[in-house]
């Protein structure tokens, strides 16, 4: 069995001396894993860095095999940030995410679209891209099946004044619906409700929070999984 796809590189662990295991996100086929044999060549090492676009030529017995990869590289995106620490660890934190997050073997237009235009926003040199990373991580967290609702208040039904989120339905809640609750609830970042806005170092660490609290809730927990630690890292750069 055979086939050929665009992809984007997750991440790879050693197999043996001379080979590795690929994980790819690919269009066609969604989450994918094969051997790639050439770990001592520099080409090879430098195209699979998690991040970079390439196109992936799967090939094994069977679809249930691990079979193996060649590959092909697109664009090198991980190579344009490797000074950059805060957006390389945000594209290393995205790809955790994907990879432990995605079920395999299932295409994903959705997933696959964002995951890649975050990738190009991390890259792109753009000031606010911190907060198109925590919007991405919000609808990656839809996807799997656990999106927030943000839109009106849980108590209220109003649409205005949203500031906090209920952890325990994930709904928007305003000051008023609050009530002596408030300090039960989790803050609700403005500028996930009017994205004109840019966000204050505060604001960040709230939107940060929010994503955490709801991955670890309905997915880290109850599947016995450690959150990625390279997405703690990126929230430890703006608490320091």
């Amino acid at each position: 069995m055979r086939w050929t796809s665009e992809g984007l590189v997750l991440n790879f662990k050693s197999h043996n001396e001379k080979s590795y295991i690929l994980e790819v996100l690919t269009r066609d086929y969604g989450k994918h894993k094969g051997l790639i044999r050439g770990v001592h060549s520099k080409n090879i090492r430098s195209i699979i860095e998690p991040g970079n676009e390439i196109n992936a030529n799967w090939s094994g017995r069977l679809e249930t095999h691990l079979g193996s990869f060649s590959i092909e590289s697109i664009k090198p995106w991980s190579s344009l940030i490797l000074n950059q620490k805060e957006r390389l660890c945000a594209l290393t934190a995205a790809c955790s995410l994907v990879s432990i997050t995605l079920a395999e073997k299932q295409p994903n237009d959705a997933v696959y679209l964002g995951f890649k235009s975050l990738i190009e926003v991390l890259t792109s040199g753009k000031d606010d891209w911190i907060k198109s990373y925590i919007i991405w991580e919000l609808n990656l967290l839809r996807e799997i099946g656990y999106g927030l609702d943000l839109s009106k208040c849980a108590v209220t039904n109003q649409k205005d004044n949203l500031v906090y989120v209920s952890p325990s339905t994930g709904s928007a809640v305003t000051e008023t619906g609050a009530g002596e609750y408030k300090n039960k609830l989790i803050k609700l970042p403005t500028f996930l409700i009017n994205n004109n806005i840019d966000p204050s170092k505060n604001d960040i660490i709230d939107g940060l929070n929010l994503s955490e609290f709801f991955f670890k809730k309905w997915f880290f927990q109850p599947n016995n999984l450690n959150f990625p630690e390279s997405r703690n890292r990126l929230k430890g750069m703006y608490i320091i």
